[in-house]
């Protein structure tokens, strides 16, 4: 016990020394941010194109350049709407991307774990850049719609903090160098 306290401590005093680099907000504070979302009608569901901008916070960033994977993930609905009542939720995907950074050869490697399809950038902006990209995503089958004409998407995307390995994870928890901006991008599913 008093090791596994000792192995903690140390962990978290290297945390806080490591320098949070060019990525960050002002404050140090991450976020997702939708930029663009649409959904286009296919062969037999609404499909997805979105781009979201990817900012990692300090505790983010200085776990990845010290060899952590992050995992981040993109969170779709497709909402009923209600005048009076709240949405509901009438279908949900989920898509995750892993980032991880290799010193050895200094590439930053994104891959889709959905499709297990990987990508290398020399930059972690590209990287993000394309970690943010979604295109031509199935979101929602035709036979889900009724005659109901009001229907929305939502889409927003996270850190997975489940993800990280446990000494991480549990300082990720109680630090706030660890916040991540994410809100809701709502828009009308036109139909």
């Amino acid at each position: 016990m008093v090791r596994a306290c000792r192995l903690l401590i140390c962990l978290l005093a290297a945390v806080c020394m490591i320098s949070p680099g060019p990525l960050l907000a002002e404050t140090g504070r991450g976020a997702i941010k939708v930029v663009n979302a649409r959904t286009a009608k296919g062969e037999d569901a609404y499909l997805l194109h979105a781009q979201l901008d990817i900012r990692l916070s300090s505790g983010a960033l200085g776990a990845l350049q010290n060899g952590v994977p992050l995992v981040i993930e993109f969170q779709i609905q497709a909402l009923k709407t209600h005048t009076w009542l709240w949405d509901a939720v009438i279908a949900e995907t989920r898509q995750a991307r892993q980032i991880s950074y290799h010193a050895l050869s200094r590439t930053y490697v994104l891959r889709d774990i959905n499709t297990g399809r990987q990508q290398n950038f020399r930059s972690l902006e590209d990287a993000l850049l394309m970690a943010g990209f979604l295109q031509e995503l199935p979101v929602l089958e035709y036979r889900l719609l009724g005659d109901n004409k009001n229907y929305a998407m939502r889409l927003r995307g996270n850190l997975d903090i489940e993800s990280l390995p446990t000494p991480v994870r549990l300082l990720a928890y109680v630090s706030s160098a660890w916040d991540m901006d994410n809100e809701w991008h709502k828009w009308r599913l036109a139909r």
